[in-house]
């Protein structure tokens, strides 16, 4: 059941887990080839990858373990789905995954493509957001996004060359070229530019620091006078 190690660790740090959940009861893996490479002392599953149980669902072309280094190798079309209690769910969808046990740190990679996450809440909000690369740090509880980030909610865009996801804070910090924010609220339509732009998950709190210039303007339609 190692292959459940990966989208574990993304899925801890979007969000806190109760302890002792057991995340191996009903669960089914499944491949259409399996490998035992015992000269190299690695596992090869080659073609519909899947993990399942009522909680939790990976998907992926290929994965590879390789045991002397507890090393993932994860490729092609990799796809992470958590459910929760409430209602609220994570899915992170990349091409290629990389998984280090000893250190707990997964590197993702789009491949081309963008490394992508949704969070649907128990409201029904929805968050979604993308960088060219991530990497999670279990231990830490800090997940980093480079390149080409890219934050979205009901009514605000998010821009920034790279981002750190806390755990603990539950909030984004995005940094580098000029992170800007673009969005509708109360009626005003704004944008802003800082040096660091803040966002908490829950309370959609937004906070900006440093060099903060931008503009706002009435949404609304003008109302001709009679």
């Amino acid at each position: 059941m190692k292959i459940l190690l990966l989208p574990l660790l993304l899925i801890r740090l979007a969000l806190p887990l109760a302890a002792g959940e057991n995340f191996t009861m009903g669960s089914v893996v499944k491949s259409d080839k399996w490998k035992m490479d015992r000269a190299n002392d690695r596992e090869i599953f080659d073609g519909n990858v899947s993990f399942r149980n009522p909680r939790y669902t990976l998907q992926a072309d290929y994965a590879l373990y390789t045991r002397p280094v507890q090393t993932w190798n994860i490729k092609g079309d990799v796809y992470t789905l958590r459910r929760f209690d409430d209602k609220s769910q994570v899915e992170v969808y990349c091409d290629h995954a990389i998984y280090k046990e000893a250190s707990e740190e997964a590197f993702l990679d789009g491949v081309g493509r963008p490394v992508r996450m949704k969070y649907t809440g128990a409201d029904g909000r929805v968050l979604t957001g993308h960088s060219l690369t991530a990497k999670a740090e279990n231990k830490t509880g800090f997940m980093y996004f480079d390149g080409d980030f890219a934050l979205s909610t009901e009514n605000l865009d998010m821009f920034s060359g790279m981002a750190l996801y806390s755990t603990a804070e539950r909030s984004f910090t995005l940094h580098e070229s000029t992170p800007l924010a673009v969005g509708t609220r109360e009626g005003y339509n704004f944008a802003i530019n800082a040096d660091k732009i803040k966002f908490f998950r829950d309370s959609r709190d937004t906070k900006f620091y440093n060099n903060v210039t931008g503009w706002v303007k009435d949404s609304l339609p003008a109302v001709k006078k009679p």
